[in-house]
């Protein structure tokens, strides 16, 4: 008898040449996932878990439905968990689960004793085995040899989690791989252009040392890089002041180091989209853009690109600039398509840009995950900040962390191009006053409510033609527009005064000589000062002038740092924001946010325990995976319509929602509260179509101050866009 995995449409069977062979499918599987699982020494699980993935395909019952014999299911996926869990020691058990989770994704892993369908335990106590017939097949070593972790007192369990993870990884893209070669009749051309060859094209493209105080720091940053770059893998720190050039600099890093220890990649791991856009912009310039994997909510991969659609599914590519949701919500995922990309973060280089934002409630088991990606998946990382958080105790003990500039007090003191002010408590009055009066001026302030009340009361003392607002309730289409307008105008000189939220404060690379900022936390007030005098260009230092609002109060999620900052700027006055200041401040936050020395919100790292015997007490999966949410889940999607827009929606009413089609109108869509979202229902100004909200009143919208839902005077307008 022949057994069959597949047919080529995956449904219809046609005849058994449009059939893939099981034994064929098993096998190519295994060598895929033999092959990816070497750069983390456990190629002989992989290939195990591999050759017994599908094994329950064996059977009269699953090959009936594959010919359309029988029309009911067949689950497969337990019987090789079951073979594994009668025939081979207590540590390829636990393999179990990632063969039982490679459809549904990994679930909790329960106990010995569960009857409960939920968990894996539970679905092995509850597998009826199956009259396989495999042997003449399928040849089962005798035994598997296991990767030898490298283990740290206290964190046992969390790192046996994440080498389940890894496998689970490993079996999940051989398995799409061998399928869809299969059925496309298309080998995935994984070729790109060696390390060593995307070296020499970034360094013969860097920028050249025009002189000027700032360009000669900026060399000193990059010999400071390059020089680093030959020490021993692990754990790095950047801490650069803004507008030192360490996007470049740490890249130059990323890529001699990876060369020195044969590394495969580099991923770079940015806290907002504003920022990657820009830095995969300037990676394409200097790399090659064939080189480089923008992968975001916000970004649309052409379908007919095979090797960008392929790259964005498993990170197979030498340049990834991603965000830090991305990054931690995959190594936290239970679903297969977001843990299939994970194995390919081993043996890489992997850059945290902005590292004071990496996610403060879940700060300790952030901390884990990059610490055993260090210790035991031959990660180095590297921690990038003009204000460098105190992570370090987060940490497991054993890692040490080599700052890479030699001498950061001096650096700091090279590159100040701005002084701080503290002015105390200011009215929007005073506020507006103040900018009205300046030619080029940009004022951040903490809520979105806040900072669309001073644009509009703005708008009487200023010209709209250089007037700005800026806040995630534009479009990001609108946002980019804007952003490359005030670009623009800066270049040129022109008149340009910004009224923005925290989206303009990291990363982005403008340059005013005057910055307002409402009292926060100090890094953000540095963060923020780093859009100051940026270019170094003025006769005497930028302002940077900070003010406590009296007509906003500061939001509840933000009250904790700014009571930090201002407690250190009052005590430190314009040390503040010297390395003193700086460190004072997180000692503060730190001691604020922790509970019995850790900070992890959720409990994520609780989810995961072993006994002294090494058998598994929870490793809860799926539950670890449902609370690690690094975005606020009590939020909803508001698709703006828009004349780039109307074909997407036309096709939206007519064709209903894909995941495609939904890729392309995240650049027309803003994100808004239940409260704000409550209030758009009772105007009746959405409508649900395939479960995506349109926005059909356009009084609410506008491309100059996004949604506006602060008014009261939008209720009753007309609808459109029907």
């Amino acid at each position: 008898m022949k057994y069959f995995a597949h047919t080529k449409d995956g449904k219809t069977f046609v005849n058994e040449n449009e059939c893939q062979k099981l034994v064929e499918h098993l096998n190519n599987t295994a060598f895929y996932a033999m092959k990816r699982a070497e750069f983390f020494e456990a190629s002989e699980a992989a290939y195990v878990i591999g050759l017994l993935h599908d094994i329950g395909k064996y059977s009269d019952g699953f090959q009936a439905k594959i010919k359309g014999k029988v029309n009911i299911s067949v689950p497969h996926a337990m019987a090789g968990a079951f073979i594994l869990n009668n025939n081979y020691d207590l540590l390829s058990k636990y393999y179990g689960i990632a063969i039982a989770s490679h459809h549904t994704g990994l679930s909790d892993y329960g106990t010995l004793v569960d009857k409960d369908n939920n968990t894996y335990c539970g679905k092995l106590n509850n597998h009826k085995p199956l009259n396989l017939i495999y042997e003449n097949e399928v040849l089962l070593p005798a035994k598997i040899s296991h990767k030898r972790l490298k283990l740290s007192i206290g964190y046992e369990a969390f790192q046996f989690s994440m080498y389940l993870r890894m496998l689970f990884s490993v079996l999940v893209d051989s398995d799409f791989t061998d399928t869809e070669e299969f059925c496309t009749d298309t080998k995935r051309n994984t070729n790109y252009t060696c390390i060593e060859e995307l070296y020499n094209n970034l360094m013969d493209n860097m920028p050249q040392n025009t002189g000027g105080k700032v360009n000669t720091v900026r060399a000193e940053i990059l010999n400071d890089c390059l020089a680093k770059a030959e020490n021993p893998q692990g754990l790095f720190s950047l801490c650069v002041p803004t507008g030192g050039g360490k996007t470049l600099s740490s890249l130059a890093f990323a890529l001699k180091h990876a060369q020195k220890h044969g590394l495969r990649r580099v991923i770079y791991v940015i806290p907002y989209t504003s920022i990657i856009e820009q830095n995969a912009e300037v990676f394409r310039e200097k790399v090659g853009a064939e080189n480089v994997l923008e992968h975001h909510s916000g970004f649309e991969i052409d379908s007919e690109d095979f090797k960008a659609r392929w790259a964005s599914e498993n990170w197979d590519i030498p340049i990834i600039v991603t965000t830090n949701v991305q990054f931690f919500e995959s190594l936290f995922a239970a679903k297969t398509t977001k843990s299939r990309k994970i194995h390919n973060i081993t043996k890489s280089v992997v850059i945290f840009d902005e590292a004071q934002m990496l996610p403060g409630d879940y700060l300790s088991p952030c901390m884990a995950i990059i610490s055993e990606l260090i210790t035991n998946y031959g990660v180095t990382a590297v921690l990038c900040s003009a204000t460098q958080p105190l992570v370090h105790k987060y940490m497991y003990k054993n890692i040490k962390q080599t700052e890479i500039i030699s001498n950061h007090t001096d650096l700091a003191s090279k590159l100040k191009r701005v002084n701080f002010n503290f002015a105390g408590k200011k009215s929007d009055d005073e506020i507006i006053l103040e900018i009205a009066n300046q030619h080029s001026v940009l004022l951040i302030v903490n809520s979105r409510k806040h900072a669309f009340s001073l644009y509009e009361k703005t708008k009487s003392f200023i010209s709209q033609n250089g007037l700005f607002y800026l806040s995630t309730l534009l479009t990001p289409a609108d946002r980019t527009a804007k952003i490359n307008e005030i670009k623009r105008r800066l270049a040129t000189g022109e008149p340009v005064v910004v009224i923005s939220t925290q989206l303009l404060e990291a990363g982005v690379d403008v340059d005013f000589p005057v910055v307002y900022r409402s009292l926060a936390g100090i890094d953000s007030i540095i963060q923020a000062g780093g859009r100051a005098n940026r270019e170094g260009k003025l006769a005497d230092l930028g302002k940077v002038i900070i003010f406590e609002p009296t007509e906003s109060p500061i939001p509840r999620s933000l009250q904790l740092y700014a009571s930090c900052g201002k407690e250190v700027i009052e005590c430190l006055n314009q040390d503040a924001f010297e390395l003193a200041g700086i460190t004072k401040y997180f000692e503060l936050l730190n001691h604020a946010l922790e509970r019995d020395g850790i900070r992890d919100m959720k409990g994520i790292l609780n989810e995961f325990e072993i006994n002294r015997c090494g058998e598994i007490v929870k490793m809860n999966f799926a539950t670890a995976a449902k609370n690690f949410n690094l975005i606020d889940n009590n939020t909803h999607n508001i698709v703006i319509p828009c004349n780039k827009n109307l074909g997407l929606i036309k096709k939206l009413r007519n064709e209903g929602s894909s995941r495609k089609l939904l890729r392309k109108l995240q650049k027309y869509s803003i994100n808004i509260y239940d409260n704000e979202f409550i209030q758009l229902q009772t105007d009746n100004a959405l409508e649900k179509i395939d479960g995506i909200n349109l926005l059909i009143i356009p009084k609410y919208y506008s491309p100059e101050s996004g949604l506006n839902i602060f008014t009261k005077d939008n209720k009753n307008a007309e609808c459109a866009f029907i």
